[in-house]
Parts: C-alpha cells; sequence; structure tokens
C-alpha cells in the first residue's frame, strides 16, 4: 500500500480520534473499523492493517517498520491543529491490530 491511501479514511474519523485522544489521557480508547471500510482503502488479499506508533511530543519516535497506512494517520493528526497543540508534551501509543481495532494510549 502507498502513502496517501488511508488519508480519507483518517480524515472521515478525525473528530472522533479528537475525542479518543483527550479521554486516552485517563483510559486506553479504542476505536473499531469493519473489513470493508479498510479493503476500501486496499483491496489486496490478507493484508494486515496492523501498526504501532508512538508518538513523543509531536513526532514519531521511529517510522521503520511503521506501515504507509500508520504514516498517513500520523500525517492526518499532525495536520490537525487542535490535535497537533495537543501532542506537544505528551507521549501517545497508537496501536492498529489485525482485528482492524485501533487503540490510543496517553500520558
Amino acid at each position: 500500500m502507498t502513502e496517501g491511501k488511508s488519508v480519507a479514511l483518517w480524515t472521515k474519523y478525525l473528530p472522533a480520534m479528537r475525542i479518543l485522544l483527550k479521554k486516552a489521557m485517563t483510559e486506553e480508547q479504542q476505536l473499531a473499523f469493519s473489513k470493508i471500510e479498510l479493503q476500501a482503502v486496499d483491496n489486496r488479499k490478507n493484508v494486515n492493517f496492523s501498526f504501532d506508533l508512538e508518538i513523543s511530543n509531536g513526532k514519531v519516535e521511529s517510522t521503520v517498520g511503521i506501515s504507509s497506512m500508520g504514516k498517513d494517520l500520523f500525517n492526518v493528526l499532525n495536520g490537525d491543529p487542535l490535535v497537533r497543540k495537543f501532542m506537544v508534551d505528551k507521549k501517545i501509543m497508537i496501536q492498529m491490530t489485525r482485528l482492524s481495532l485501533l487503540t490510543f494510549r496517553c500520558n
């Protein structure tokens, strides 16, 4: 999958992700995606959509091993002024599992 393919998906869920990031300050938050929705992004058979994204002080810790879907998510989050301001002084862990569950942890 090439970078940019999942931007529309992440942009669609940006309002919900803003809320989940704030709530993640007190407890882990999750957002479930349907397989159909993810297959609209990449319809290859047996595609693995999972990734781990660690954001520290508004910057991705390491881009090695992060899928283009994870990079697109960071770009959408970082492109939003409210989220960018929120991320400045925090450590945020975002994980997409093979079961299409996006998890947010924040401290």
